[in-house]
C-alpha cells in the first residue's frame, strides 16, 4: 500500500480493506478495545471532520488499515508521541513532596508549551520570509498610545506637554 496522504485515505482504506461500512469499522474497532466512533470515521470519510482527532483514535484508524502507528500520526499532521511519560520516570518520584511535585509539573507544562510552539507551522510572507508564530498579533498592535492619553489630559487642563528632560 502507498503511504496515505491523510486520515481520510487511511480511513478508507480500512473500508476497503475489510470491506465494511463505517458502523461496521467502528464495531471492528470497538471489540479490539479501541474507542472510536461511527460519526468520527463517517465525518473523516466525507471531509467534515472539523475536531483535532485524539491519539486514541488515530490508533484505531491505524490498526483498522493495517498501518502502523507512525504513518497514522504522519497521516493526521500530528507528532507521533513517545512512550507514557509516567512509564519514564525513576523510582521514588511519588515520594515527592507536594511543592517539589509542583515545581516538576510547572516545568513539564513549560517544556510542552515550548515545544508545541516549535511545531507550530510559521506563515511564511510573498517573499518567502518566515513570520514569528505570532505574527498576526504582532501585524494588528499599533504601539504605545499612553503618550497620547496624558497629552490629553495635559490640554484638557491647558498645560503644556511635556518634554522628554521633564519631570511628569
Amino acid at each position: 500500500m502507498n503511504e496515505p496522504l491523510s486520515l481520510r485515505d487511511l480511513v478508507e482504506a480500512a473500508a476497503a480493506k475489510r470491506d465494511a461500512s463505517g458502523l461496521r469499522l467502528a464495531e471492528i474497532a470497538e471489540a479490539e478495545g479501541f474507542k472510536i466512533t461511527v460519526t468520527t470515521i463517517n465525518a473523516i470519510r466525507q471531509g467534515t471532520y472539523k475536531s483535532k482527532p485524539r491519539p486514541s483514535t488515530i490508533r484505531a484508524i491505524a490498526w483498522l488499515a493495517g498501518v502502523t502507528d507512525d504513518v497514522a500520526f504522519t497521516a493526521a499532521g500530528q507528532p507521533v508521541p513517545g512512550p507514557p511519560f509516567a512509564d519514564e520516570l525513576p523510582p521514588g518520584v511519588d515520594n515527592l513532596p507536594p511543592k517539589a511535585r509542583r515545581a516538576a509539573i510547572e516545568m513539564l507544562r513549560a517544556l510542552v508549551d515550548l515545544n508545541r510552539r516549535a511545531l507550530e507551522p510559521l506563515a511564511v510572507t510573498n517573499d518567502g520570509e518566515a513570520l514569528p508564530p505570532s505574527w498576526q498579533r504582532l501585524a494588528a498592535y499599533s504601539g504605545p498610545d499612553g503618550h497620547l492619553e496624558r497629552e490629553r489630559e495635559w490640554s484638557e487642563r491647558g498645560e503644556e506637554p511635556q518634554g522628554p528632560g521633564e519631570k511628569e
